[in-house]
């Protein structure tokens, strides 16, 4: 299923905003709201929204590059975004699993 980045986006958002419920979080999420420092994810709660995307759109990414990456940076953090970034280059065939594993 295609999407257009946006739709993407008030996915990932929605679906942020009905697990932020249990949480303790208050102040509103948004598109550069961070996972880590800003709404406390953990790596595993990021694969677990990340599994949760794929298997609303019915497509493949690379999740452990993603975190891979991240853990490499200075800020070792993820903007919902950058998030929505990576997984609209899978989703919408601008970048294919195929290809990430080759190109390594």
């Amino acid at each position: 299923m295609k999407a257009s980045r946006g739709e993407l986006l008030d996915y990932v958002l929605r679906t942020i905003e009905e697990l932020s419920r249990d949480w303790d979080y208050s102040r509103p999420v948004g598109p550069e709201s961070l996972l880590f420092t800003e709404l406390g994810l953990e790596s595993l709660d990021v694969v677990v929204l990340g599994t949760a995307i794929q298997e609303h759109y019915k497509f493949q990414m690379p999740l452990a590059e993603l975190l891979s990456d991240v853990g490499q940076r200075e800020r070792r953090d993820l903007s919902i975004a950058e998030l929505v970034d990576f997984a609209d280059r899978y989703l919408n065939g601008k970048i294919s699993v195929f290809e990430t594993r080759v190109s390594q």
